[in-house]
């Protein structure tokens, strides 16, 4: 869909320190293949006080501080997780409404896996077009992967998991840049590809050593030969539709993929990007910010957000240059955002 008044006015980040490769491996806690496959230098991992929720509640500040909104401008608060929340019976999105919007506009969960914040903002979107007096939407993401559920070096070949939260504001007033097109697509037939042929549970039990800790991959390679399809079928199914999703978001954004000065997808390893988002595209690495990606890991439906803050916090977002964003989730579903710099962001140090 294409958007003609729509603005993101803030992002904001934060993301804990990094352990590095040399770490991981010395620790026994990876393998020098897993470099060599990934590309990945080090990962962004929480400490003991570092929370999803407080993790949330640092990115959502600082991004409501830059978009010079007032708490009262917020119409909706949306918060995107692709794992735990911090606690099992209680509402993580009315805690980060309470603390970052001071009780106003409403609050939801946004539960699209690692494309979470993304679909977000389509929703966001058609809710401050919806006739509301509020101008402003929030969307917050974070996700902390541990053990027992998460082993964050090996849960999936192709990638690492960090650690962190992220965060923007979305304006109907202004901005540094504007939203000029969100596309949204998705192939739930998919879905056996994280599931394979596992029963359902009644509750989550780590101690469960058939399906703890996750393995995606085992999970993923368990589908492709019950259904028959192979490997290859599953990622050429997936890359058909991500091509479709970039390509219409560029068609619908009036511009051509060519044209885009920076690329935003999950934070995939270096030969996991390759096959799944690069080479189905035709487009060079160097046009991501890879250097980022590489220190921080894939932080479930942080990625993107964190990415843009981060390309504004290096004064690498100039007016009249496009951005384009895109979030895949399991399941499978794809959002693809393009955008266009108006000013450079002004960068905000502290949320406090």
């Amino acid at each position: 869909m294409r958007h003609e008044d729509l603005y993101i006015a803030g992002v904001g980040s934060w993301y804990p320190k990094p352990v590095t490769a040399d770490e991981a491996i010395e620790a026994g806690l990876w393998d020098e293949a897993g470099r060599r496959r990934t590309g990945q230098v080090s990962a962004a991992v929480a400490g003991d006080d570092d929370t999803q929720p407080e993790m949330a509640v640092r990115a959502g500040k600082l991004a409501v501080r830059q978009s010079g909104h007032a708490e009262s401008d917020f119409g909706v608060l949306m918060h995107a997780a692709a794992g735990f929340n911090g606690l099992d019976g209680w509402n993580i999105t009315s805690y980060l409404q309470h603390e970052i919007l001071a009780g106003h506009g409403l609050s939801m969960e946004v539960r699209q896996q690692s494309n979470g914040a993304m679909v977000a903002i389509e929703l966001a979107a058609a809710y401050l077009a919806a006739g509301t007096d509020r101008t402003a939407a929030l969307i917050t993401a974070s996700d902390r992967f541990v053990l027992p559920v998460w082993d964050r070096w090996r849960a999936y070949a192709g990638l690492v998991l960090g650690d962190g939260a992220s965060a923007a504001v979305l304006s109907r007033r202004s901005g540094f840049a504007r939203v000029l097109s969100v596309v949204t697509r998705s192939r739930p037939e998919l879905e056996r590809a994280q599931r394979a042929d596992l029963p359902f549970k009644p509750y989550a039990d780590p101690h469960d050593t058939d399906l703890y800790p996750i393995s995606l991959i085992r999970r993923m390679q368990d589908y492709a030969a019950a259904s028959g399809m192979g490997m290859s079928g599953v990622f050429r199914r997936m890359n058909e539709t991500l091509v479709e999703t970039v390509n219409t978001a560029a068609e619908e954004a009036g511009t051509r993929l060519a044209d885009v000065e920076h690329l935003i997808f999950p934070s995939f390893g270096r030969q996991m990007m390759q096959q799944e988002v690069l080479g189905p595209l035709g487009i060079d690495k160097e046009r991501t910010p890879w250097q980022w990606v590489a220190e921080v890991g894939h932080v479930g439906a942080t990625d993107q957000f964190g990415a843009l803050d981060h390309l504004g916090r290096a004064g690498l977002l100039q007016p009249g240059q496009r951005v384009m964003m895109t979030g895949i989730g399991l399941g499978f579903n794809w959002t693809t955002a393009v955008i266009e710099i108006l000013e450079p962001p002004v960068t905000v140090e502290s949320a406090l």
